[in-house]
Formats: C-alpha cells, structure tokens, sequence
C-alpha cells in the first residue's frame, strides 16, 4: 500500500469518529523478526515482486508509517504494543494421521504442554494466512493474470523449519489513539 492510502485511510477514520472516540489499529508489518537467510532472501523476493507489481508500494514498516500518521492528524493518547506472531510451529518429522479438531477455547482450559503446542500451531497458522493476504496477494493476483502460479513463502519446508530455529516471529502492532474533543482552533492572523 502506498503512504497517500495509509493518510486517506487515518484521515477518513478520523472524519468519521466522534469527539473523543477511538481508533483501535492492528498493523502487521512486511518485514519479519529474527530471519534467517532463507526467510530474509524469500521476504526480499517478495518486496521486489511488489515494487514491480506496483511502483508506489511503500516497504517501508507499515506500523512506524500508519502510527506516524495518526500522530499528525492530530490523534492523542497513542498508545502501542508490539506483538510476535509465530511464523512457525514446530515442524513434526513424520506426518501425523489426522486428529480431532479441538477448540481453540477448550486449548486454553487446557495445561498441557500439548495444548501450547497446539495454540502455538494455530496461530501461526493464522499469521500465516494473514501476511499471504495481506503481502502475497497482490503479487499472486497479478500473476494469476499472467497465467503464472507463484506458491506461497510458506509452501517452502525449509523456510518454515529455520523460521522454527531462529524463532522467527511476524510484527504484529496493536494500538489504539484518541480522537480529540475539540478540534484545532483555526484563526486568520490580522
């Protein structure tokens, strides 16, 4: 996403927010924490697929830029927090036979290790899908119109097994921000 869809989307949240109401935010960025080789080689692929797809994508970190921006508007009380999302759960040697599909409630009452195990693999499940939707996407859309099938980084067992090792995690940032009471007094000087 380009830098002007970042403002005209702070911009509009904050037209239509009340006095005093507040924007809730969750970035997650195109860069990953911890890479190894293999993950900072697949993720620079993918920034320059991007640029070639669309030269105005910015590749900066989508969170300093969005947070920057919500400041400039004029938002208060911006308060953040960054969050790794797993990349990777750990990858099983042999492939299992198929189990029960449990919930991610019934997970959480559990306290075993088995249970952490299985919340860890469902989240990172869903990072997963999250950063090809948001990231991936648009390179994948464009090459499905050239008739050109592109598999996904996670597609690649050797990627998810050092993404594992080096606990690589997505940088998901929370935040939320105030939309003041009163707006900025605008006066002519005389």
């Amino acid at each position: 996403m380009s830098t002007i869809s970042y403002a005209n989307i702070v911009a509009e949240s904050k037209r239509v927010l009340k006095p005093g109401g507040y924007l809730e935010l969750a970035v997650l960025d195109l860069d990953m924490l911890n890479m190894g080789n293999r993950a900072r080689r697949a993720v620079r692929a993918l920034k320059v697929q991007m640029q070639v797809a669309d030269p105005s994508t910015d590749l900066s970190s989508a969170s300093d830029t969005v947070l920057k921006l919500v400041g400039k508007r004029g938002f208060r009380d911006i308060k953040s927090c960054n969050v790794g999302v797993p990349v990777a759960s750990p990858v099983p040697a042999t492939v299992a036979p198929p189990t029960e599909e449990v919930s991610l409630a019934s997970m959480l009452q559990d306290e075993s290790t088995a249970a952490d195990e299985g919340i860890t693999k469902m989240v990172a499940k869903v990072g997963r899908w999250w950063y090809s939707r948001c990231y991936e996407s648009c390179v994948q859309d464009r090459d499905a119109l050239l008739s050109e099938v592109v598999p996904s980084l996670f597609h690649d067992d050797a990627l998810l097994t050092e993404c594992e090792a080096w606990n690589s995690s997505f940088k998901l940032v929370v935040a939320y921000a105030q939309k003041p009471v009163q707006g900025r007094r605008r006066t002519n000087s005389i």
